[in-house]
């Protein structure tokens, strides 16, 4: 199975949550922001290098389906802030699974986060003890959704390689991590396919695109809302989005209330570039009371159906990242996925718009 562990942990820890976080820290939202977006990355990275290790692939799994791993977590995280008890609690089995992932260099990992971030190093240190038990949570839902033993969970892991390239850890981090330059080091690990790029991947597996969608999955059902509508939110919290229209307008040129970001042939994922337009877009959301539309578009080629399907993931991809960074949910307007039509490339098309109106 294909599930994005960074994805799955930046939308839970976004928001809200950031100022939630920031506050119980007593760090600013930006500053918490900042050492979020290192925590998932470091901490996968930390697993990676334990499956390298004698034993690490049982460990993991045995530790991941323990009674002490909530796989609810995600769910009750909000409500702990206010429950000093339970948070406390958290956190002291979250230096637990942090000492399991980092071992001895747990401090220097923390302390390397504080510097790239501008926390404090306590601050720092906290973090990782909450985003331990929440990323184990979510390996734990995993397993017991997908019905997955400890090898299947370990090639799970490995396979979050280009995830982790994509996040753009600062080699201060992978430095305190011991493995110097993180592209280097991904670069030497085994891996499922590992002699096929992440393009040929795309290529040469039609179904990829589905795989994506089961993975998005997780977070719920979603549909686009009628072209015009206001953001809803359905009983079960999944945005409902609208079909397919049968044509789109002309291409927008960029402004300061809009955005692009594009993406590779079959292909979901934000990277690195996109990431920080994206983070740009929202912080100029977040001072304004405008919504914010996003719109997902795909090219003629292939099944229009699953090219339909490849537009809503793609839109939803972007939103989890606004949300991450901290525009409130019910801001967000999804318009129904669009094709292109005149005069625009294949390559145009790959995209998603975000517009603040």
């Amino acid at each position: 199975m294909n599930a994005d562990l960074l994805d799955m942990f930046n939308a839970t820890l976004g928001g809200p949550l950031i100022r939630q976080l920031g506050s119980y820290l007593g760090e600013s939202e930006d500053t918490t922001r900042a050492a979020v977006r290192s925590t998932g990355p470091v901490l996968v990275a930390g697993l990676m290098q334990r499956l390298a290790e004698p034993g690490g692939a049982s460990e993991i799994f045995r530790t991941a389906t323990s009674d002490a791993v909530d796989p609810f977590l995600a769910g009750k995280l909000a409500g702990m802030f206010s429950n000093r008890g339970a948070l406390g609690s958290l956190l002291s089995g979250g230096e637990s699974l942090s000492g399991l992932v980092f071992g001895p260099r747990t401090v220097a990992v923390s302390n390397a986060i504080a510097d790239t971030s501008g926390m404090r190093p306590g601050s720092a240190l906290t973090l990782l003890s909450l985003g331990a038990p929440l990323l184990f949570g979510m390996l734990k839902k995993l397993v017991a959704n997908n019905d997955l033993d400890a090898s299947a969970l370990a090639s799970l892991i490995a396979r979050q390689k280009g995830s982790l390239e994509r996040s753009g850890l600062d080699d201060r981090i992978a430095g305190a991590l011991g493995v110097g330059s993180l592209r280097a080091w991904l670069g030497s690990l085994p891996g499922p396919a590992a002699a096929v790029t992440p393009v040929q991947k795309v290529r040469d597996k039609p179904w990829l695109p589905w795989a994506i969608a089961a993975g998005i999955a997780v977070f719920g059902v979603l549909f686009f809302v009628n072209r015009t509508a206001e953001h809803q939110e359905a009983p079960d919290g999944a945005v409902q989005i609208a079909e397919m229209p049968d044509a789109a307008g002309p291409l927008r040129v960029a402004t300061a209330d809009s955005a692009q970001v594009y993406f590779d042939s079959g292909d979901a994922n934000i990277d690195t570039e996109d990431r920080q337009r994206i983070a740009d877009m929202a912080s100029a959301a977040r001072d304004s009371e405008r919504p914010v539309a996003i719109t997902g578009y795909t090219d003629h080629s292939g099944d229009q159906d699953q090219n339909a399907e490849l537009a809503k993931n793609r839109a939803q991809a972007v939103r989890q990242a606004l949300v991450s960074e901290g525009v409130r949910e019910d801001r967000i307007v999804m318009d129904p996925p669009r094709s292109v039509t005149g005069s625009g490339t294949d390559d145009e098309a790959r995209r998603v718009d975000i517009d603040m109106r």
